[in-house]
Order: structure tokens, then C-alpha cells, then sequence
């Protein structure tokens, strides 16, 4: 993948979840600790069933990028 901001070559990787899934939750709806609990609505980007979530990483903009289509 290219990266959009600079145009070269991304690198490929995962992340990976540790005890909680991982979750994308907006900024109006952060309330600190209480987004580690599954009342807070959000993105999840891992499961128990999906520990790892692909990334695309630029090194030289040091930009992540995740496509929603990836996670399921």
C-alpha cells in the first residue's frame, strides 16, 4: 500500500490485542477508564476470536493506517 500522505511504500504488520480487545472509540464519547468497559459503543478492531488486526505502518510520516474492511 502506498502511503497517502508521502506516497512511498507502507510496511505491513499486526497489532495485537492483550487482555481487552482493542477498541476505536471517539473523542466525545471518551471518558477515560470507562472505555475499557463493553458499555461503551465503538469500533472494536480485535475479538477473542481475532486477536491481531492487519496495519499499515509508513516510517518515514510515522502514520498507522487500519482498514475497517480488515477486521472481520
Amino acid at each position: 500500500m502506498k502511503c497517502p500522505f508521502c506516497k512511498e511504500e507502507m510496511k505491513t504488520g499486526t497489532i495485537s490485542q492483550d487482555r481487552y480487545a482493542l477498541k476505536w472509540v471517539s473523542e466525545d464519547a471518551n471518558k477515560g477508564l470507562l472505555n475499557f468497559t463493553p458499555f461503551i459503543k465503538g469500533i472494536k478492531l480485535t475479538s477473542m476470536s481475532n486477536l491481531t488486526v492487519k496495519v499499515f505502518h509508513c516510517e518515514k510520516c510515522r502514520k498507522f493506517i487500519i482498514d475497517e474492511d480488515n477486521l472481520h
